[in-house]
This record gives C-alpha cells, sequence and structure tokens, in this order.
C-alpha cells in the first residue's frame, strides 16, 4: 500500500534576496518559513540567514525528520512509501 502522492511531505523551497532573514525553527510561524516570534518563551531561536549578493533558493523542512532543522536533508523521503513509518506530528 503507497502513500496518497498528493499528501507527501516536501520542502518549502523559497527564494531569499539579498539581505538579512530570520527562519522559524519553531514550527509554530504563521508566517512559514519566516519567524514571526512565536517561539518566544521556549529554548528555539530563529535561523538567521544572510544573503550577500544574487537571490538565493533554500529548502526548508516541512516534515519535522530533517537532521537539519529548519533545513531539509530529504529525511522526507522515507516517508513517502512507507505507510507504518508516519512523519511525525507537529508539537
Amino acid at each position: 500500500m503507497q502513500n496518497n502522492p498528493e499528501k507527501k511531505a516536501k520542502p518549502l523551497v523559497v527564494e531569499l534576496a539579498p539581505g538579512k532573514h530570520a527562519i522559524c525553527c519553531c514550527g509554530q510561524t504563521s508566517n512559514a518559513p519566516f519567524c514571526d516570534g512565536s517561539h518566544r518563551g521556549s529554548e528555539y531561536r530563529p535561523e538567521i540567514v544572510q544573503v550577500d549578493t544574487l537571490p538565493a533558493n533554500f529548502a526548508w523542512c516541512t516534515c519535522r525528520a530533517s537532521g537539519k532543522v529548519p533545513r531539509c536533508d530529504g529525511s522526507h523521503r522515507q516517508f513517502w512509501d512507507n505507510p507504518a513509518k508516519p512523519p511525525p506530528k507537529a508539537e
């Protein structure tokens, strides 16, 4: 049995313009992937990304299984065709 392809976990790819960006690491932001301060009062802090010249594409984890949160490391692929191993639930 395979998971529904429409429900596959995928990274959120965004193009960041030159400048400094605060990327959410707590998973509670309403402005994904950017930090909106929802982490206040927790141990989480945003990842600060500095883009120096050209716009840059970054892939941010949405499955919560990445070993490099908030960046995608491809861990979502382990859930695609394995209904016995669903992705972690959002906290």
